[in-house]
């Protein structure tokens, strides 16, 4: 495995274990990680209704 694959691998369990640990303290998360998904492009759309907006 390259060291670049590596550093992907790495940094998906780094935000994975900080997802867990936030609802470990009942914090509600909504993420997507498939682009292209409607419910990734709801969560991403900062122009007129994503819930970055703003």
């Amino acid at each position: 495995m390259s060291d670049y694959e590596l550093q992907i691998q790495n940094t998906g369990k780094f935000y994975d274990d900080a997802i867990r640990a936030a609802e470990q303290e009942d914090v509600e998360i909504l993420t997507s990680v498939v682009p292209g998904s409607r419910l990734h492009e709801i969560i991403h759309n900062p122009i007129d209704s994503g819930i970055d907006e703003g």
